[in-house]
């Protein structure tokens, strides 16, 4: 590019002076008239013409060189423009063609999509008619098994009711039973003129229940009311095992100088404690032998 501004401002300066010369020659032109004669008789100047002719031709030649250039510079920039426009035209019909396509495919991808969406429309429709029908269904269901059960309710809590009046009853007897069973036993306790000891023992634990007898338990069975565990008695140094003990059941034992009874009786069996009482002779000596399991 740089070039060819290069040799059109140099084709221009010699125009120039071409449109100078033209100009000279056309103010001197009357004393050109009279040149042969001049030159005839001056040689030098001849010479001089000679010069300028041939220089004058050679601009000639140089500024017809330049048109020629012009016109074919013209031609190559046609070229150029006419191809620049074939260009465009053609990727302007390749990029209508390829909207064409493109749209096309977008369109028959949206197509498809709406087929997809319409029958997943379509299921749901007919799934949701299913799913009011087993609503319905399940509430039909519901309600019926809502009567049933406050049916079943009613007799259960009947049934509870009655199980508590018999629970009830059965406690009122167990405490009038035991009540007869103190009773009696506080009669005994007259009669023979003995002395009671009452006692709590924690299970795992070891209890001086007088300064004869101490008592240990290791094991308790709530369910079955029965206690596992160990006397000691004094002063024979003799140990007595519960194995089992049933409450309500004595373990009775005897002194060995006076022979009179002693009894250990469980009232009541815990999970980590038992409770009852110990009998002895009010005047009991310390001397004494066991009767149950050595």
């Amino acid at each position: 590019m740089t070039d060819e501004k290069h040799h059109t401002g140099h084709w221009l300066a010699v125009g120039l002076l071409a449109i100078a010369i033209g100009g000279l020659c056309w103010w001197g032109y009357p004393t050109l008239k009279q040149a042969p004669a001049i030159l005839a008789q001056f040689p030098a100047v001849q010479k001089s013409l000679e010069g300028i002719n041939a220089q004058l031709a050679e601009t000639e030649s140089r500024f017809k060189d330049w048109s020629s250039n012009q016109q074919q510079l013209q031609e190559r920039v046609a070229q150029v423009e006419k191809t620049m426009a074939s260009r465009i035209r053609a990727v302007r019909k390749q990029a209508q063609d390829l909207s064409d396509q493109v749209y096309q495919r977008v369109h028959a991808e949206v197509a498809a999509q709406n087929q997809v969406t319409e029958a997943k429309i379509a299921r749901l429709e007919s799934s949701s008619e299913a799913d009011r029908a087993n609503v319905e269904k399940l509430q039909t269901e519901l309600a019926n098994l809502r009567e049933q059960t406050a049916g079943q309710l009613q007799a259960v809590h009947a049934e509870m009711d009655r199980a508590g009046a018999n629970r009830d009853q059965q406690l009122v007897s167990l405490n009038e039973q035991v009540g007869r069973e103190s009773r009696d036993v506080e009669g005994l306790n007259k009669k023979l003129a003995v002395k009671r000891v009452d006692f709590e023992v924690t299970r795992n634990h070891g209890q001086q229940l007088t300064g004869e007898v101490s008592l240990s338990v290791t094991g308790t069975d709530v369910s079955h009311r029965r206690v596992t565990g160990w006397m000691w008695v004094m002063p024979d140094r003799r140990t007595i095992w519960l194995r089992g003990q049933s409450a309500q059941e004595p373990v009775v034992f005897y002194g060995t100088q006076d022979g009179k009874r002693r009894e250990l009786v469980i009232t009541n069996v815990a999970k980590n404690s038992v409770s009852g009482y110990l009998i002895l002779p009010a005047d009991g000596s310390s001397n004494l032998s066991a009767s149950k399991g050595d």
